[in-house]
């Protein structure tokens, strides 16, 4: 299609189907966006039973019903029991039937008042689950006569989501090729990702780069300290996990290895609620005076916050998406200048073989990453030594968000103009 205006006000729809405030990578494009000039709206699922909106930069987001709230009481329990033998009589009497995308018609009925409203130049789906939400709406606004251009941000590579059951993972996968093909975009977070979508997807142009790197204009100092947090002095070795926890993230292993690692401390920078940490201070309460948990801090003040620890841990398990990218953590741990562990998951172990920032382990091998650890502990500064202003530089968000920003004002033909800069902040949620 040959565009032939230019817009000078164009506006963004982003969708993403979590509670958004923990996402940074969505919180991200959309502030950087909105210093730039787009005007951009973010719809997200509300992880309550009411609506809000909160702010981030010049960004709206709005927190609407895209799924269904589960809580932990007796009524949610009952339901989904329900649930169970609704869906066991359906397939006695109609047979099995192929599963429906969780949560699609919710989540379009929602959003379809506010994309109709707004009238988006880019849809932006976050992620496979909101892809055909997106590609509906782009469907849905033709209907009333306005073009939008859908963009496609495959944060994970679908036959890789180990969550996903096998009928539901082969119908997220024939939306994603059938809505890709009206994508004006597809955004990757490595090149490791573009090899494997190119094919997957069937599509011929290679994905554009937007990798998950972390922000450093928009960083601030921490209001807390780590090492107080956990009450050791400075010259403590401490190990740092900052992020989500699962078994197959492999905290585990670095957990099992302070029986070996005498006088190192580990902290853990997550929901300290988690049921895999729970798990794990159950079964290593020998190692509790050195294993501690501290709760999340706002994302701008991470890279302050995880610095004064010696060493940040990337312990990951072999899946098929540790394998691609380059997590958020890798960034932040560069940008607070910490050295690393990592485990020999191909795309982060030949990072750190290229950079010199770090060791390698086998991954779940307590042994080598005790190794591999005292390595890094008997010359830490060695490590240390190779982020360089431009290696930093190189993994900031603010160079990525240039990429981002030249996609979106070449698919559009837009000319923004540029606002005065707002910080990385989000507002109070504000009910409705």
């Amino acid at each position: 299609m040959t565009v032939t205006s230019k817009i000078s006000n164009p506006k963004a729809l982003h969708i993403v189907l979590n509670g958004v405030t923990e996402d940074s990578r969505v919180l991200k494009c959309a502030w950087s966006l909105g210093n730039a000039g787009w005007d951009v709206v973010v719809v997200g699922a509300t992880p309550f039973n009411h609506n809000d909106s909160l702010t981030i930069g010049y960004a709206k987001i709005l927190r609407l019903p895209l799924k269904v709230v589960v809580s932990q009481d007796l009524i949610a329990k009952v339901l989904r029991r329900l649930r169970y033998y609704k869906r066991r009589l359906e397939a006695i009497t109609f047979g099995r039937r192929e599963p429906g995308i969780p949560n699609y018609k919710r989540a379009l009925n929602a959003t379809r008042n506010v994309a109709i409203e707004i009238k988006p130049d880019v849809i932006h789906a976050h992620d496979y689950t909101a892809l055909p939400i997106a590609a509906a709406l782009v469907e849905e606004l033709k209907k009333y006569g306005h073009h939008c251009n859908l963009i496609y941000d495959a944060h994970e590579f679908v036959p890789g989501v180990s969550h996903l059951t096998k009928p539901l993972s082969n119908l997220y996968i024939s939306q994603e090729r059938r809505s890709v093909k009206n994508a004006k975009a597809v955004l990757s977070v490595s090149e490791g990702m573009s090899d494997l979508l190119i094919p997957h997807l069937g599509i011929v142009k290679r994905p554009d780069i937007v990798a998950n790197d972390p922000l450093v204009e928009g960083q601030t100092p921490a209001t807390r300290n780590l090492r107080a947090d956990i009450g050791i002095g400075p010259e403590v070795p401490l190990m740092v996990y900052s992020g989500a926890v699962a078994p197959q993230r492999g905290v585990h292993t670095a957990v099992q290895a302070l029986a070996e690692l005498p006088g190192v401390h580990l902290v853990v920078i997550a929901n300290p609620k988690n049921q895999t940490i729970i798990d794990l201070q159950n079964k290593y309460s020998n190692v509790s005076d050195r294993f501690h948990v501290q709760p999340y801090v706002p994302n701008e003040q991470l890279v302050s916050y995880l610095s004064t620890a010696t060493l940040g841990l990337i312990p990951l398990l072999h899946k098929q998406n540790h394998e691609i990218s380059l997590i958020t953590k890798f960034g932040e741990y560069m940008q607070a200048r910490l050295p690393m562990i990592v485990s020999d998951v191909r795309t982060m172990a030949a990072e750190v073989g290229r950079l010199g920032n770090g060791e390698v382990f086998i991954a779940e091998d307590v042994a080598d990453f005790v190794r591999a650890t005292k390595l890094v502990l008997s010359n830490p500064d060695k490590y240390r030594s190779v982020y360089t202003e431009e290696i930093l530089q190189e993994r900031s968000w603010e160079r990525q968000a240039q990429n981002l920003l030249r996609i979106y004002n070449e698919i559009t033909n837009a000319t923004p103009i540029a606002r005065a800069h707002k910080p990385f902040k989000l507002s109070e949620p504000e009910h409705q």
